[in-house]
């Protein structure tokens, strides 16, 4: 009899141990992925920030904004820009107006924030996988405004986390094709 209570009790204890780890994992699994979320979401749209620094200058280099990653890259790395600074004001006659032309390289004055190497601003952080990227040209009424859209799905920089908590989260959008904007969806 000793040895059928002990087996017993024994038995109960690992139920309640089990029951106890489950228990944990209940309460810990959801407060982990909202934990990894914000940090995944953080470094994703600071990198799409960056993104948005680096089409900035595209577009002052181009006239429009990059379509694809391979010319966003290549253009920062080697594209020249000319501004032309102006001292004065061209519409007062009473004073002197002198234009400059400046010439600079993008990769000299370009300051990413969260982007030390220019290659890896195609890559969603964490996951590795490739921001959406597209650029086109709106009409609006008679003028023609370059737009761009970059979009982390929620397939891509949340993936290798629990999908059973992805429900209530949302793409990460900057940028439209459809109308002039370059605010991502989170501000």
């Amino acid at each position: 009899m000793n040895k059928s209570k002990i087996i017993v009790a024994a038995a109960l204890w690992l139920v309640v141990a089990g029951l106890g780890f489950w228990l944990y994992k209940i309460i810990q699994d959801p407060v982990q992925f909202e934990a990894d979320y914000n940090k995944r979401f953080k470094k994703t749209t600071e990198r799409m920030e960056d993104v948005r620094i680096a089409q900035g200058y595209y577009l002052k280099a181009n006239g429009e904004y990059a379509g694809n990653f391979d010319d966003l890259i290549k253009s920062i790395k080697n594209d020249l820009i000319t501004e032309v600074i102006i001292k004065g004001n061209p519409d007062d006659t009473t004073i002197v107006t002198t234009y400059d032309t400046v010439k600079y390289y993008i990769k000299d004055d370009i300051e990413l924030l969260a982007t030390a190497n220019l290659d890896s601003l195609r890559r969603i952080p964490f996951t590795g996988e490739e921001f959406d990227l597209q650029a086109a040209i709106l009409k609006l009424q008679r003028v023609e405004v370059p737009v761009y859209e970059l979009i982390a799905p929620k397939q891509k920089y949340l993936k290798g986390l629990k999908q059973e908590y992805w429900g209530l989260k949302e793409d990460l959008v900057m940028g439209s094709v459809y109308e002039a904007t370059d605010k991502g969806n989170w501000e």
